[in-house]
């Protein structure tokens, strides 16, 4: 496996789950490639470490199925599943519309203007086609929400199902897609905020996240019928 060296900086190496940061980003990020076979002694002399936090950070990254450790014969990146990409987008769209719900009577001027800004960012690039920084902005646009609701639950599931989805549309968003679009869905979404309009902030947060689950689809050439039910909004 390919070890990222010049990304490992001493200010990595202070944190406490340095490890597992930097192996779930690289797998995210596709740098750990799906069957890539990890070893956790050439982790270990990279991050001068014993195996010991290795073995941990591992154990993590296999908890949240991102990688197969097959005892006494190797531990690999897990693939990427594209046949049942719903099962991912359809809790976030959700958890996503239940923490706008929270977060439309807690939002305050600095919050819009905020949110603002960083549509702003995911526009520019996505513009100049600055891949990476735009996923980094539309998740940063997502989880700015999160923290506005305050709810502790909601964060911790939107984090575990976003290291997929992301994982997922770092490989394939990149061939294409309308994605565009999202700055706009964002726009309706910050709109419905001023007006403290929260039903409408639900329903402009599940178009948002139809509207992916239809790009992927058409990027992944997978008809709807072939696929589970697309995300439904809050009874």
């Amino acid at each position: 496996m390919p070890i990222m060296l010049e990304e490992i900086t001493e200010e990595h190496l202070k944190e406490k789950d340095c490890i597992y940061n930097l192996l779930k980003q690289w797998i995210v990020e596709g740098k750990l490639e799906p069957a890539e076979k990890i070893s956790d002694l050439e982790i270990a002399k990279v991050f001068h470490v014993s195996r010991t936090p290795v073995r941990e950070a591992l154990k993590r990254l296999e908890a949240q199925k991102l990688i197969v450790m097959k005892p006494g014969k190797s531990t690999i990146v897990s693939e990427i599943e594209t046949n049942n990409i719903e099962q991912w987008y359809q809790p976030m769209s959700v958890l996503q519309q239940l923490a706008t719900k929270i977060a439309a009577s807690r939002m305050t001027p600095e919050h819009i203007l905020h949110l603002n800004e960083i549509n702003e960012n995911f526009r520019i690039a996505l513009e100049k086609n600055r891949h990476l920084d735009s996923f980094e902005y539309d998740k940063e646009f997502h989880e700015y929400i999160l923290k506005v609701a305050g709810n502790e639950y909601i964060i911790d599931f939107c984090n575990t199902l976003m290291i997929h989805i992301q994982r997922l549309e770092y490989k394939h968003f990149k061939t294409g897609g309308k994605i565009i679009q999202s700055v706009m869905d964002h726009q309706k979404i910050i709109q419905a905020f001023e007006v403290k309009d929260e039903f409408m902030a639900q329903q402009m947060m599940l178009n948002n996240w139809q509207m992916t689950v239809l790009n992927l689809r058409a990027i992944l050439n997978i008809p709807p019928e072939e696929s589970s039910s697309s995300p439904q909004s809050n009874p």
